[in-house]
């Protein structure tokens, strides 16, 4: 009997964001393909293997077990893998070699020493999109051999197309109006999000009094938190901005399905799921002109720069004032969405850690 483990710890976390939903996602579509006669899938979590800690799960706790008793082959969604035995991970990006400075310098000190060791031990190391497979060779010249293409993809049960009571219910719940601009993501230096700030209000200024948009920011804070919190604070624009933190799937999709426009304007991603999420939504997207970006939307977003605020609040004007825009924009959005599969990104990953038996 061949044991395939899958570290599950990242998966269990309340309030996921990326990485915590790509490991739920995946071993919840991995839970859904066939297995063979000769083989089982176990999951590592906190509570099968008694660990309560806050510390010590990976290096201690996993590394035991991997000695104890040692699967075939473990697989380690997020980056980090134990000490011993046959491990696969999955590399997200690498924003912190690429952008350091909208990093943490804990964080990235961290994020180095993990992936150093990820790219030492791990015998097949998974990454979420060509682009960052690219970068991966090109950084690090790791053997193409060793890089398996594993992308993100959106949860079809709450990405989708809702009826207009679903999104007025939530609208009022959050007493949100009509026409809104939408970010969803961290609020955190390396998302950039003082760009549409800054955007908006130039936005603001060339539509006059009574414009009745708004720019909704929702998610958890990150680093340099305050400093996007002071820029909103002291914006011309304050009262028209609307900052939450967390909110849950349904009320997000929902967000997404009433949004004006859907803005994403990061420095850097590895793959970005939010505006292929938003886009399985209907919403049209202006998104940064990165290579993550280009790869995953194709033809279902207007790409700008960055770093200049002035054409994303050009970009913000076309998509208002240009109906047949929208509905090319959102035409690409319902396709390239569709083009990604969590059962299709199970079954590569499965695929691939038989072949490591």
């Amino acid at each position: 009997m061949h044991t395939l483990a899958i570290d599950s710890s990242s998966a269990q976390k309340q309030n996921r964001t990326g990485v915590e939903w790509y490991a739920y996602h995946l071993i919840e579509a991995i839970k859904r393909q066939p297995l063979r006669n000769d083989e089982r899938v176990v999951l590592f979590s906190r509570d099968t293997l008694k660990w309560s800690l806050p510390f010590g799960w990976m290096k201690g706790r996993v590394s035991w077990e991997m000695l104890r008793r040692p699967p075939d082959v473990l697989l380690v969604p997020a980056q980090g893998l134990p000490l011993l035995g046959t491990c696969a991970a999955v590399v997200h990006d690498v924003g912190f070699r690429r952008v350091p400075g909208v990093y943490d310098p804990s964080d990235r000190r961290k994020q180095t020493s993990e992936l150093n060791h990820v790219l030492r031990r791990a015998k097949i190391v998974f990454v979420v999109s060509d682009f960052t497979k690219r970068e991966l060779t090109d950084l690090y010249g790791l053997d193409t051999g060793r890089v398996v293409v594993a992308p993100n993809a959106v949860n079809r049960d709450v990405y989708r197309p809702l009826d207009n009571a679903m999104i007025t219910q939530v609208c009022q719940k959050l007493r949100v109006g009509n026409h809104y601009f939408l970010y969803v993501g961290r609020m955190d230096a390396k998302k950039n999000v003082k760009t549409v700030i800054r955007a908006f209000e130039l936005f603001k200024a060339s539509r006059g009094t009574g414009d009745p948009f708004e720019l909704l920011l929702v998610g958890s804070p990150g680093f340099k938190f305050w400093e996007i919190k002071a820029f909103v604070d002291r914006s011309p624009a304050k009262a028209s901005i609307r900052t939450f933190g967390y909110l849950p799937e349904n009320e997000v999709a929902s967000l997404m399905n009433g949004a004006s426009t859907f803005l994403f304007p990061s420095w850097y991603e590895g793959f970005g799921v939010p505006p292929l999420e938003a886009a399985a939504c209907g919403a049209p997207l202006i998104v940064s002109d990165i290579g993550a970006h280009r790869e995953v939307l194709g033809n279902a977003a207007l790409f700008v720069a960055p770093g200049e605020p002035e054409a994303w609040a050009k970009a913000m004007q076309r998509v208002t004032n240009d109906p047949d825009l929208v509905a090319r924009l959102r035409a690409g959005g319902f396709e390239r969405a569709a083009a990604y599969s969590w059962d299709k990104t199970a079954e590569v990953v499965l695929l691939t850690l038989r072949g490591m038996v």
